[in-house]
């Protein structure tokens, strides 16, 4: 007994003639595009750069810091204008032996550019050959002092009043004054009565403050 033979020509037909068809036709599937992103990279690259460029014109510009200033040179003892001021506790002709007393002293800067004083002047109380001097007081603080021309400083004077005639007694008649950084002094005339001479090895009892503004 035999069995007729079947032939499939369906399907697997059409799509050979399909696949036939369309390479006879010439067409050809799309290929994908790779150089996109090479034509792309300078476009990107402008719009980086542009960008750029519109921060930096936004930016604020900050102004460089001006250059610190020079201070003034030190004042000279010959711009200088010395006098007594008001303020201190000493009286004219002493009073009160034993007492501590205080006198003030007025620089004026009389020369015509602006100067600076910072520290202690040098005071030295004189009678003829005798003389008295005074120490620097460390425990007030300071700082620099500029002054411009008519403008004045001031520096206190602390003594320990004494008695006209005794021993270890200086009747001064002139204050002896080296402003600070100097090596010329000016001449005060005293007028605070007599002043006792420190005792050696005591404690200090006769001496100058700093330079101080007004």
């Amino acid at each position: 007994m035999s069995w007729p033979i079947r032939t499939r020509t369906g399907n697997h037909a059409a799509r050979g003639r399909h696949v036939s068809d369309t390479a006879a036709a010439g067409v050809r599937a799309p290929r994908a595009r790779t150089d996109v992103p090479a034509r792309a990279a300078p476009r990107t690259r402008a719009r980086v750069l542009g960008a750029l460029a519109v921060a930096a014109l936004a930016a604020p510009l900050v102004p460089a810091a001006p250059a610190a200033a020079a201070p003034p040179p030190p004042c000279l003892t010959s711009d200088l204008a010395l006098s007594w001021a008001p303020g201190g506790t000493a009286v004219s002709g002493g009073a009160e032996p034993g007492s501590s007393r205080t006198a003030v002293v007025d620089l004026r800067n009389a020369g015509s550019g602006a100067c600076l004083l910072d520290g202690f002047p040098k005071v030295t109380l004189a009678r003829g050959a005798s003389t008295e001097n005074l120490v620097d007081q460390r425990s007030v603080s300071h700082s620099a002092v500029t002054l411009e021309p008519g403008a004045s400083a001031r520096f206190t004077l602390t003594f320990r009043q004494g008695q006209s005639g005794e021993g270890g007694v200086i009747e001064p008649v002139t204050a002896i004054v080296t402003p600070p950084n100097n090596t010329a002094s000016a001449n005060i005339r005293w007028r605070w009565g007599p002043v006792a001479e420190q005792v050696p090895g005591g404690s200090p009892q006769n001496f100058v403050g700093p330079v101080v503004a007004v």
